[in-house]
């Protein structure tokens, strides 16, 4: 709500723009109406209050990572009573530097509410690779969960015109293997080989890593998963990893079974939104990952 911009305006409406009873003994004086006014001292009329809003609100308009709402609005200035309105603008990103950290955390006491209006990219971090199996008896790892974007533990709206993602998961690690060769001149040999590493899940500001294997699995980016490494002779190739919100994808299973390990399973993608039971959606946008 704010006070009308023009024509009249009543004491009566003051009282309910600061959230009191219309009826509440209040003067053109008191604080908290010049507070609202915008008018510190000296003269006050009614015409100053034109348009004004018991809130406020702030922009964040360079990119961040591991955000938390409220510790923004007391560095913007947030009186840490009134109601508050925070917007990410068109192409800025809040992302994760760590699975196990959302993207933007919304918790804390907000006494008059919190609306948050999403124009950009949330985006949790995306989960590592895993790493490639060896020989026939070390299996390849699994890949990383990806991370969450959103966590709100208090009550609060979003107004989503944007993406809210979770990391995608990791790919999993190639199996290991072994096989026989005859060089020439020479008895049997056996070799022991490594699975391809995983590709990191798409991630956000910061890399998700491709695991370790015969091949690097490629890192995750903002922009793309990392695709899975190449095995050694007769092992698997490592799993590609996630896009936002999705799993990634298990190793590769090696040549033969019977002289294979077991390849990694994908890792699961990362949910977009932990705490929506406290979430009031005006609009709920293009959203990756898991509501929970």
């Amino acid at each position: 709500m704010a006070l009308p911009s023009s024509g009249a305006i009543s004491l009566s409406d003051v009282n309910v723009e600061l959230g009191l009873s219309a009826t509440a003994q209040i003067s053109l004086n008191d604080s908290a109406v010049r507070t609202l006014f915008g008018v510190a001292s000296g003269a006050i009329n009614m015409q100053n209050g034109y348009g004004k809003a018991n809130e406020f609100a702030f922009t964040i308009s360079s990119n961040i990572n591991d955000a938390n709402l409220r510790s923004l609005a007391v560095a913007a200035g947030w009186n840490e009573s009134t109601a508050l309105i925070a917007t990410l603008n068109s192409g800025i990103y809040i992302s994760s530097t760590d699975t196990g950290t959302p993207a933007l955390t919304i918790n804390g006491s907000f006494p008059s509410g919190v609306k948050f209006v999403n124009n950009g990219t949330v985006v949790g971090d995306g989960g590592n690779g895993g790493v490639g199996g060896y020989s026939y008896y070390q299996a390849g790892t699994a890949g990383g969960t990806g991370g969450t974007a959103i966590s709100v533990s208090v009550p609060a709206s979003i107004e989503n015109n944007g993406i809210i993602a979770g990391g995608g998961g990791g790919g999993g690690g190639g199996a290991g293997s072994l096989y026989e060769y005859y060089p020439y001149g020479q008895g049997m040999q056996i070799a022991y080989t490594r699975g391809g590493g995983g590709g990191g899940g798409q991630s956000g500001l910061t890399n998700s890593s491709g695991g370790y294997g015969n091949q690097y699995g490629a890192n995750g980016t903002i922009s793309a998963a990392g695709g899975g490494g190449g095995g050694g002779t007769r092992a698997g190739t490592g799993g590609t990893g996630g896009n936002w919100g999705a799993n990634g994808s298990n190793g590769g299973t090696g040549l033969y079974a019977g002289d294979s390990s077991s390849p990694g399973g994908g890792g699961a993608g990362g949910s977009a939104v932990s705490g929506n039971t406290n979430i009031t959606w005006i609009s709920t946008g293009t959203r990756y990952g898991g509501i929970s």
